[in-house]
């Protein structure tokens, strides 16, 4: 019986030692499998971030020409404003001279025959000859 109990005992062990080698590998794989994806998800993250950077600067290189040409339509803009403003204040300003002008002459003229209805000289007489 002795050689029978022997039997059992190695071959109790020997499956220990081959359940242990063969959780020992999947432990293994799965550490590997855990590494391998750690550096693709790191992989993809890197890709995806460096197109969104190329994304934004495609963006930036587009926006900058249009912030431009809307500065410079502003700019324009308010331009014109301010000349339409001035030439409206301009004639205005004319306006207001070639009133007075006006008026004053109107005045002027307007005392000189007053002036002529009321005066007290006698009218010249002529000689005769």
């Amino acid at each position: 019986m002795a050689k029978r109990r022997m039997r059992r005992t190695s071959t109790s062990t020997q499956n220990a030692r081959n359940t242990r080698s063969l959780t020992e590998g999947f432990v293994e794989q799965a550490r590997a499998a855990s590494g391998g994806m750690v550096d693709v998800a790191t992989d993809a993250a890197k890709a995806a971030l460096n197109g969104m950077q190329q994304v934004g600067r495609a963006m930036a290189d587009m926006a900058a020409p249009a912030a431009r040409r809307g500065m410079s339509a502003a700019a324009g803009a308010g331009r014109a404003a301010v000349e339409g403003a001035s030439d409206a204040s301009r004639s205005m300003s004319d306006a207001m001279v070639d009133a007075a002008d006006s008026t004053r002459k109107a005045t002027s003229n307007a005392g000189r025959a007053a002036r002529r209805a009321t005066s007290t000289r006698a009218p010249k007489k002529r000689k005769s000859a």
